[in-house]
């Protein structure tokens, strides 16, 4: 039987782990008596100053504007930096809505739903243009219309009936905008400039706080990616390609919150899991001075420190010695662009003549980024169907559209697609992953027994856990 092909798993594969440099730096830290101590203790809550400090001067040059430590929180990464921010900033009773932009990251939703949200998840469509923000305003206006629970609009403070204390240092928001707007988990999509904008505009008209999952920003790829062993990526694509909106927000001046503890109305979730690996568990969140210290002064933070202390210090060092930027330059960057370009150039030849396309998307640039490829199936089958066979009958596991839908509001309309994932599996795994897609597809084809996957959830989903267990 053939070996399993995992092309769901989104995390670096275990050839580009940077093992020497982290055992090296690990060592350098043991080695020095006031550094181990220090990393081995509970640590400021918002996160050792070395390391903030290290990041500011690294996003700085990642985004070309100003980045100061005290915007800064460490995290134990990008999902328990979304807790925190929910904890701290959002309210069961308080916060009426949480708009989601979909196809959206399949793990995402369960982080707002244990935080009492449940229910309140509305999808906001992606589209090839970015976000449909005409349907975003208009579903924000009809909410507010017909609401009669909370303040009236630009008033954030929150009503009596709130679940959670009221504290003057921090604010609940009436809505949540929850995006990953550059090389987006699943579509690989980037938000163009002139709707980030317009999104900010939205965030403070509404009373809502933008949470930007900006951990794909250090991962833009070249234009022209030849796939051989001797393609390398240009180091100077290691910037990012669209300012952050909290960038864009600093540069419209005064908050239109009328509230005299205005905390701002976007804030940046990062993480150095796709950069140098998810067991470090360090990651951070950028926004205004006194939302960065209000995340900080969450319970778990004030009781047990830094949520990352050891990682934390350890990346620090890892950045000082400069392996870091070593890394993504010299290695991730041409290893993710050859790897992506080796999928594509599969997907094309072996799925293209049965109707597959790639949902590309490229800057001004022509660069694409991230992890994932999103695959739009020939028309009549279900990616649901599609996956479970894969999973029952290829050794292969891809991830439904299907999955990717936020769980309350469903709309089926991401039945016909794939995601896959070319970061985890060996690079001589990719066209072979690929050509057996290609086999089931074609089949199924034959078949005609590609569609109508709604009831095929469970199956695809049971087919899918067992083929991973292998």
């Amino acid at each position: 039987m053939d070996p399993p092909i995992n092309l769901v798993w989104g995390k670096p594969a275990p050839s580009l782990l940077p093992v020497e440099e982290l055992a090296q730096t690990m060592q350098s830290i043991l080695s020095r008596p006031d550094a181990a101590t220090d990393a081995l203790e509970y640590g400021d809550p918002v996160g050792p100053p070395a390391l903030r400090d290290q990041l500011a001067q690294w996003l700085t040059g990642l985004y070309g504007t100003p980045n100061a430590m005290d915007e800064i929180c460490i995290t134990s990464g990008a999902s328990q930096g979304l807790a925190v921010v929910l904890q701290v900033l959002s309210d069961p009773l308080y916060t009426q809505r949480v708009w989601v932009v979909t196809p959206c990251f399949h793990l995402g939703c369960k982080t707002f739903e244990d935080a009492g949200l449940a229910g309140k998840l509305r999808a906001v469509p992606e589209t090839s243009a970015g976000i449909d923000l005409d349907h975003l305003e208009r579903e924000l206006q009809q909410f507010e219309s017909e609401s009669s629970v909370g303040p009236a609009l630009g008033t954030p403070q929150p009503p009596p009936r709130t679940a959670k204390p009221v504290d003057p240092a921090r604010r609940f928001y009436r809505h949540l905008i929850y995006l990953v707007p550059t090389f987006s988990n699943p579509s690989g999509r980037t938000v163009p400039l002139v709707q980030r904008q317009r999104l900010v505009a939205l965030a403070r008209r509404f009373d809502a706080l933008v949470i930007s999952d900006d951990i794909y920003d250090h991962l833009p790829y070249p234009p022209a990616v030849q796939v051989d062993n001797n393609t390398k990526a240009d180091p100077a694509t290691a910037t990012a390609i669209l300012p952050r909106f909290i960038d864009i927000e600093r540069t419209m001046g005064g908050s239109s919150s009328s509230s005299e503890h205005s905390l701002g109305h976007t804030l940046s979730i990062g993480s150095f899991s796709k950069m140098i690996g998810p067991g470090v568990r360090t990651g951070w969140i950028s926004a205004s001075p006194g939302l960065t210290k209000a995340l900080a002064g969450v319970g778990a933070s004030q009781a047990g420190g830094c949520p990352s202390q050891l990682g934390a210090a350890l990346v620090a060092e890892f950045m000082a010695q400069g392996h870091l930027a070593r890394h993504v330059r010299h290695t991730l960057l041409s290893a993710y662009a050859r790897r992506r370009g080796l999928m594509t150039a599969a997907v094309r030849e072996l799925l293209g003549p049965l109707g597959a396309r790639v949902a590309e998307d490229e800057d001004g640039g022509g660069r694409a980024g991230g992890f994932f490829v999103w695959l739009r199936l020939p028309a009549g089958l279900d990616g649901a169907r599609v996956a479970a066979r894969c999973a029952a009958s290829a050794a292969l596991a891809v991830l439904p559209g299907a999955a990717f839908e936020v769980p309350s509001d469903r709309r089926g309309e991401l039945g016909p697609y794939l995601r896959l994932c070319f970061a985890w599996e060996a690079e001589g795994n990719i066209r072979p992953g690929v050509r057996r897609l290609a086999a089931v597809v074609r089949a199924m084809l034959l078949e005609g027994s590609g569609s109508g996957g709604t009831d095929g959830d469970f199956d695809w989903k049971a087919a899918l856990m067992d083929s991973l267990k292998k």
